[in-house]
């Protein structure tokens, strides 16, 4: 029996095939942006991002500057787009190293301005606005003549080179409220246009996974691309993309067990009948969520079970009575792609109300990851 008590295996074979499936449905002019951050949701980022060059893209993305130089410690060579800013003391390094930056604000981009021009540096940006999400950026709705003020305030700084216009939208996954997306793309066009009227042509982005699956006509010069790329994206199966991902750990006891014993923590669950039960090494301190109380389905035997009681630290316990074939040393997979039975990363995410990407965003970095070619 393995050492390892769980592991996650990342298909890098599928993940490739995933690319060249979103990359065939992107309009001529249009660049799939790689996005690598949170470690590539958990499945980590030096092997995702090589996996993704090495097919052809083109230009990656993370969250922050410690991201982005992590992958070029690791030798990734590709333009890397931050989505969130940098202060002046991250200038001299994002130029060394081919780090493109959003500007989020004239006061932003003057600061960053200094620096460069005291370091007789020029500095890749794109301008970033906000449309509607209230996040980072330049507010755009009812002042969109005032942010265009600011864009060009900001396009006219000589040190920072001002190659594309950035947004994020809000990303509502109700198809009945799915209109207020299309308002936000929408303003976001409106106001590029508005800026070429002024002279100011930018490229532009705004589409992550979710509006590039529902809403390809708003791809624009790039789209930025995560969960669709790992196979996680619901309406992502309906084009052929797979998921990248499995999480799979061990049976490591098997023991029967009579009606009335109490299985696990605080006593939750109860044996209604004479049972089979198996102890499996994973939980909550792997990143599983510990609300998951009896019903979060796992795999064994190319079969479904259910987890009994409370997910421990490190443990958790499956039913096994309908198994009888099941033996110490199995492999059990939690989620993923594993034959017709397999517990999908989205259905666990329903569970308890949240999304795919959350799941492998929350997987703790200390399991071991095995990446198949």
């Amino acid at each position: 029996m393995s050492d390892r008590r769980c592991w996650l295996e990342v298909d890098l074979g599928r993940l490739r095939e995933n690319y060249r499936i979103l990359r065939g449905r992107c309009r001529p002019g249009c660049t799939l942006i790689g996005v690598v951050k949170a470690n590539a949701y958990g499945m980590g980022a030096p092997a995702v991002a090589r996996a993704l060059t090495e097919e052809g893209c083109a230009m990656l993305s993370t969250a922050d500057l410690a991201e982005a130089l992590e992958l070029r410690r690791a030798g990734i060579r590709a333009p890397i787009l931050l989505l969130g800013p940098i202060g002046p003391e991250g200038v001299e390094e994002a130029c060394r190293e081919d780090i493109v930056v959003p500007v989020v604000d004239l006061e932003n981009g003057r600061r960053l301005e200094t620096e460069a021009a005291r370091l007789g540096l020029r500095l890749r940006t794109h301008i970033k606005v906000d449309v509607g999400l209230t996040r980072l950026g330049i507010p755009v709705p009812s002042r969109e003549e005032a942010a265009a003020r600011e864009v060009e305030a900001i396009a006219a700084l000589p040190h920072l080179t001002s190659e594309g216009l950035m947004t994020h939208i809000s990303g509502v996954m109700d198809p009945a409220l799915d209109y207020r997306n299309v308002e936000q793309m929408e303003l976001f066009l409106r106001f590029g246009r508005r800026l070429e009227e002024k002279g100011l042509r930018l490229k532009m982005h705004c589409e992550s996974s979710l509006l590039y699956l529902s809403h390809p006509e708003y791809q624009m010069d790039y789209v930025r691309l995560t969960s669709a790329l790992l196979g996680i994206q619901p309406g992502g199966e309906k084009l052929g993309l797979g998921c990248v991902a499995q999480l799979k750990t061990r049976l490591l006891q098997i023991k029967r067990i009579p009606a009335g014993t109490s299985v696990g923590y605080w006593m939750t669950f109860t044996a209604p009948q004479d049972m089979v039960i198996g102890v499996v090494g994973v939980g909550y301190g792997d990143g599983l969520i510990r609300s998951l109380c009896g019903g979060a389905p796992m795999l064994v035997r190319g079969r479904r079970t259910t987890v009994v009681g409370k997910l421990s630290m490190s443990f958790a316990v499956v039913d096994l009575t309908h198994i009888p074939e099941a033996a110490v040393g199995d492999t059990v997979t939690v989620f993923g792609r594993d034959g017709e039975e397999a517990v999908s990363v989205q259905e666990y995410a329903a569970l308890y109300g949240g999304h795919a990407c959350e799941v492998v965003t929350m997987l703790k970095e200390s399991i071991h990851k095995i990446y198949l070619p």
